[in-house]
């Protein structure tokens, strides 16, 4: 009786140590599949974070974009800048075909210089968490003063034709600069000359505007 009972119990060990490892590899195997699950997310997330889409398809809208203020980005590697802008159009000129965003630049702003020895510029809108790096450092920080694009924090990227852009905003226009002409003013309105041209550091301190061609639209997912 004692040997059956002993045999009994080692067949009852053995079959517990089988289905122990049974739900041991399974339960492996379920931490694998969802592991790799999870990577596929993050990979196919990350390269679908940026979409260009048509003119049409973007759906801009000038007052929008330029109220909230956006960045003006241009040059290339080792001499960029970025400026905050609020005033700026979208349109069409010279064509029904070719579509237009056009920038203002104040002829002391460290960035006029490298609008006009560079041919392309990106207007790049952002999400409202960044309306104070925005308004209080890149709007009013010289690119002469330190690299801002550095110790703002943003993460650069590159358009395919080499403009300027950060990861962190949320539409990205890239131009083809077609025209640029300095306002004088004695075309300007009195009370505009009055309000922005004679005060301090600005007397005097015309804008040139630039009129780029839209090359290229993203938006963020």
């Amino acid at each position: 009786m004692s040997n059956k009972f002993s045999y009994i119990l080692n067949v009852l060990l053995v079959v517990a140590l089988v289905i122990l490892s049974v739900k041991m590899a399974c339960h492996g195997s379920n931490d694998s599949e969802s592991d790799s699950k999870v990577e596929a997310k993050e990979t196919t997330a990350a390269d679908a974070k940026w979409q260009k889409v048509s003119v049409e398809d973007a759906n801009l809208n000038p007052f929008t974009l330029f109220q909230n203020a956006a960045a003006l980005n241009v040059g290339k590697k080792g001499a960029m800048n970025s400026m905050t802008i609020g005033w700026g159009q979208l349109g069409i000129i010279w064509g029904h075909d070719t579509h237009t965003c056009t920038v203002y630049v104040r002829q002391s702003r460290f960035t006029k210089h490298l609008m006009d020895e560079n041919e392309t510029f990106t207007v790049e809108a952002f999400p409202e968490q960044y309306n104070d790096l925005l308004n209080n450092y890149l709007g009013k920080v010289s690119g002469r003063d330190e690299d801002k694009i550095k110790k703002s924090g943003l993460t650069l990227r590159q358009t395919d034709n080499g403009a300027p852009a950060f990861e962190e905003g949320n539409i990205i226009i890239e131009c083809k600069k077609l025209s640029d002409v300095d306002i004088p003013m004695q075309k300007m309105p009195k009370d505009v000359v009055e309000k922005f041209y004679t005060k301090d550091k600005d007397n005097g301190n015309i804008h040139t505007q630039y009129i780029g061609e839209i090359t290229a639209v993203w938006v963020k997912k």
